[in-house]
């Protein structure tokens, strides 16, 4: 195979194609690379194009399936904190919801437990607070929704397993001595 033949062909396979995933670009890549490889190695022997482009098929696949499953593994982990995020958004009391179960005389106890149960958080702002007061919540549920900010929610994915060849056995020998006594 002509050097310049397999640069045009790398070159090209490098690009791919917008609709392949990872596995499929990286094992053409390496189908690519593992027969240009097989062709230098072998001085063009067909047999050692075959394999070399096998082989390199084989490890492109492998790295582009990794690649594939870290992508998806994101994009699971992204998809789940939004839909968290959405749930909570959705259960959380307003400030209206508030002065409503004052005005009606709820109990502190009971506007402070739906708060807890709805995992209300309050960013409250001077107007925010004299708006409460005059509407008669109590300095209690006040001073309790100042008390509830929100805060970032981490939640870190699984971390990545990668099984690799196991180690080399440690160095065994067994050996017979002479000695003399001295």
């Amino acid at each position: 195979m002509n050097p310049k033949h397999l640069v045009a062909l790398l070159l090209l396979v490098g690009t791919g194609c917008s609709s392949m995933n990872n596995t499929e670009k990286d094992a053409i890549a390496g189908g690519a690379i593992g027969t240009g490889l097989g062709a230098i190695a072998g001085r063009g022997h067909p047999g050692a194009m075959i394999v070399g482009g096998l082989l390199g098929t084989g490890v492109g696949a492998l790295v582009g399936n990794s690649e594939d499953r870290e992508q998806n593994r994101e994009k699971r982990f992204a998809q789940a904190q939004a839909v968290a995020a959405a749930e909570q958004a959705r259960n959380q009391m307003s400030l209206n919801d508030v002065i409503q179960m004052a005005q009606r005389n709820t109990p502190d106890g009971i506007i402070i437990n739906q708060i807890n149960t709805t995992r209300s958080y309050f960013n409250l702002t001077t107007n925010d607070i004299i708006d409460l007061q005059n509407q008669g919540v109590s300095q209690g549920v006040i001073s309790y929704m100042q008390s509830r900010r929100p805060t970032a929610v981490i939640v870190q994915p699984a971390p990545a397993v990668i099984y690799g060849p196991p180690p080399p056995p440690p160095p065994f020998a067994v050996g017979v001595g002479v000695g003399f006594p001295r």
